[in-house]
């Protein structure tokens, strides 16, 4: 059973709210990417360098970041 959202005879139909979502989604995933970036600044300077090894909280966070960017993305 096909569902009538998703076949059509319009080779050329618009998704609709469907790009715009996606597009939501990537400017989260890039602010979310930059807080992990100011993050990542902020703890090694707060901590000093040589302690910052054991900090992961920024490059975790800009990871969460990139991988939300590539879901919107594919659903773009």
């Amino acid at each position: 059973m096909i569902l009538a959202g998703v076949a059509h005879n319009n080779p050329n139909y618009d998704p609709g709210w469907v790009p715009f979502f996606a597009a939501l989604v990537v400017l989260a995933g890039c602010l979310i990417v930059l807080v992990g970036g100011a993050m990542s600044i902020g703890v090694r300077d707060l901590v000093g360098r040589r302690k910052w090894a054991g900090y992961t909280i920024g490059p975790m966070i800009i990871t969460i970041g990139i991988a939300v960017v590539a879901l919107g993305v594919w659903l773009w």
